[in-house]
């Protein structure tokens, strides 16, 4: 019979992740392997008298989140896998995944086991692309606004010739001001397309959720936009909360959310309108608000905003086209996200779409201070 409490101990020790085993009744440590002293510098032997002093340099936003499932884990609960950083002065902080086990051994102690592992580079490289992309979507969707209304400009321009002016006899300008017409109707679709294919590819991949600040995430797509609408003349602004606030979340289909509704707030405003973004804190949710002031929704069209191929769908102010597809999919993401989506609008008043999605977990007891609170 293989022994295979000894080929589970050697993979343990020789695993290059954290693994430990804590004593929940004696409050301590009972093992914790060599790479204890190759990720966090300390030494085996002395790990308990060194717990209190890593715990201290836990980020402070992670601390209560930990504290919560600790306490959960401590009772049995399932043990859901947690990320957590931790601080090092000057330089970046690290990440860690901790996936924890419980387990009552012959003795009767009851142990909480678990792996740490380092995931800083993979967090690196997901921060990075989620700014790419984020960057990316808020500049299709500038774009898009921008070249749009440049060919419906055209377009209008050509038809209105086509009724004001009498062309000479064999003349060519109708047909010249008729493949003017067509081709800037045809570009606008393909420029919408564009941005609709971008936004289904979005939604049709798998969720990455992560535990993020949410203020701090979309402030990269806000800027983004705020930037872009300048340029183009349109007033945008937005307010993010004065401290962090947690939420699970997908960065890239978020940021297509909020880009979604707020090229839709673009379509339905004046030139001379306002659209403001505002994430703030809700009783344990994270809310953000899309407002304008522009023409409103028809009360007919609110029950059927949210549906795919809605019968709602209507141009924009300056001919822009609909699938009616972007605010049926806002929804669905949103829900994917334990989320609620919703709008509150006036005919000639504006409207407001709210989104709320629930904040990560927290506990309502004060920032861990020592080991003691955490693992005693």
């Amino acid at each position: 019979m293989p022994d295979f409490a000894n080929f589970f101990q050697d993979q343990a020790e020789a695993s290059a992740h954290v693994q430990f085993v804590y004593d929940l009744a004696a409050g301590r440590l009972i093992f914790v392997n060599a790479a204890y002293e190759q990720v966090f510098g300390g030494t085996c032997g002395l790990v308990n008298a060194e717990l209190p002093d890593l715990l201290q340099r836990l980020h402070p936003d992670d601390r209560a989140y930990l504290a919560h499932y600790w306490a959960r884990w401590q009772q049995g609960a399932p043990a859901n896998e947690v990320e957590v950083r931790l601080l090092h002065a000057g330089q970046p902080h690290q990440w860690f995944c901790l996936t924890p086990s419980y387990q009552p051994d012959a003795q009767g102690r009851v142990l909480l086991g678990g792996t740490l592992r380092d995931t800083s580079v993979l967090k690196r490289y997901q921060e990075n692309a989620d700014l790419f992309n984020s960057r990316k979507n808020a500049t299709l969707e500038i774009l898009s606004h921008d070249l749009s209304g440049a060919f419906i400009l055209v377009q209008q321009i050509a038809e209105f010739l086509r009724e004001e002016v009498t062309a000479p006899l064999h003349s060519r300008v109708p047909e010249m001001l008729g493949v003017l017409e067509t081709t800037s109707r045809d570009s606008v679709k393909m420029i919408r397309d564009l941005i609709n294919i971008e936004f289904l590819t979005s939604a049709n991949t798998d969720l990455k959720v992560d535990r993020v600040d949410v203020g701090a995430v979309l402030r990269v797509p806000l800027d983004q936009l705020q930037t872009g609408q300048r340029v183009l003349g349109h007033a945008f602004t937005y307010t993010l909360p004065a401290t962090p606030i947690y939420a699970n979340i997908d960065v890239n289909k978020f940021t297509q959310v909020l880009i979604n509704l707020v090229g839709n707030a673009f379509k339905f405003t004046p030139d001379a309108g306002l659209v403001a973004v505002h994430i703030e804190p809700g009783p344990g949710i994270v809310r953000i608000r899309v407002v304008d002031d522009g023409i409103g929704i028809p009360l007919a069209m609110q029950p059927y905003l949210f549906e795919r191929f809605t019968k709602a769908r209507r141009p924009g102010l300056r001919g822009e086209a609909t699938t009616g597809l972007g605010l049926a999919l806002c929804k669905t993401i949103v829900e994917w996200h334990h989320g609620h989506i919703s709008v509150a609008s006036q005919p000639g008043q504006g409207s407001t779409f709210t989104i709320e999605i629930p904040r990560a977990e927290t506990v309502d007891t004060p920032a861990l201070v020592g080991a003691v609170e955490v693992v005693g």
